[in-house]
C-alpha cells in the first residue's frame, strides 16, 4: 500500500525570542493521502499557518517527523528542499503576491524559471495555467490592474503552472468579497474534483473549510478534531475548461 504523500508524527514547534519560548505545535499527528481535499481550521494563533509552513517546507519543526512523499524532511538538504518546493508544491496567498507591473502571463510564467522544465515549452504551459483558472481575456493585464479574485485566480495559476503534487493555500479568501470567495473556491474545488489535485486549505471561514471533504480543527497548537465533512458545500463550476 502506498505512503501518504504527507505524514507528520508528534510536530512541534517553538518560537524563542527575549528569553520567552512561544510553542505553536504541540504534538501533531496527522496524514493525508493523494488527492484528499483537506481545510485546517482555527482561531488566529491556534497554529494553524505554522503547520502549513512546516509543511510547505517553508520552517522547520523544532521536533517530530515529517515525511512527504515518503522521505523524511531531515534526509533534504536545503537545495532539495527549495526544489520540492518549486517541483512539487504549489502555494497561494492570502496577499496574492504578484508583481503588480507584470502581466497576468508574466507572473504565472515566472515559477518556470527554476523548473528545470525546458524553454520552448515555457510559454504554452503558462497559457494553458492562465485558461484554465478562466483568466485567458486578461493574460496581457497588468496583475495591478486586476480585481481581488482576478489576482487570487492568477495566484492559483502561477501555483500549478509546474504541476505540483499538492497545491497549499492559506486564507485564499481573506481578502476577498463573498462573490470573490466563491468564484476562487469554485477554481479551487475544481483542481480537486476534476485534475485530482490534493489540496491543504488553511482557513477561519466555516463555508470555505464546508468545501473541503475533511476538515482538521487545530485549538492551542493541537489537533482538536479530525473528521470527514458529512454536508459539503459544492461550488458551481463556472469554468468548462
Amino acid at each position: 500500500m502506498p505512503s501518504p504523500l504527507i505524514e507528520v508524527k508528534n510536530l512541534k514547534k517553538i518560537y524563542s525570542g527575549e528569553g520567552v519560548d512561544t510553542p505553536a505545535l504541540r504534538g501533531v499527528s496527522l496524514s493525508i493521502e493523494s488527492g484528499e481535499f483537506v481545510a485546517v481550521m482555527g482561531a488566529s494563533g491556534s497554529g494553524k499557518s505554522t503547520l502549513l509552513h512546516i509543511l510547505g517546507f517553508l520552517d522547520r519543526p523544532t521536533s517530530g517527523t515529517y515525511f512527504f512523499d515518503g522521505k523524511a524532511m531531515d534526509d533534504y538538504s536545503d537545495e532539495e528542499l527549495a526544489g520540492v518546493r518549486n517541483k512539487k508544491m504549489g502555494f497561494v496567498f492570502q496577499a496574492f503576491n504578484l508583481l503588480a507591473r507584470a502581466t497576468v502571463f508574466e507572473n504565472v510564467r515566472l515559477p518556470l524559471l527554476y523548473s528545470g522544465i525546458k524553454e520552448s515549452l515555457w510559454d504554452g504551459i503558462a497559457k494553458k495555467s492562465v485558461e484554465s483558472v478562466g483568466l485567458e481575456q486578461r493574460m496581457n493585464h497588468e496583475a495591478a490592474k486586476l480585481s481581488g479574485g482576478e489576482k487570487q485566480r492568477v495566484a492559483i495559476a502561477r501555483a500549478l503552472v509546474c504541476d505540483p503534487q499538492v497545491i497549499f493555500a492559506d486564507e485564499p479568501t481573506g481578502n476577498l468579497d463573498s462573490a470573490s470567495g466563491k468564484i476562487v473556491m469554485e477554481v479551487i474545488q475544481r483542481l480537486n474534483e476534476k485534475q485530482g489535485r490534493t489540496v491543504v486549505l488553511i482557513t477561519h471561514e466555516s463555508y470555505t473549510a464546508g468545501v473541503a471533504r475533511r476538515i482538521i480543527n487545530v485549538h492551542d497548537g493541537m489537533i482538536e478534531k479530525d473528521e470527514k465533512v458529512k454536508h459539503r458545500h459544492i461550488a458551481s463550476d463556472n469554468f468548462s475548461k
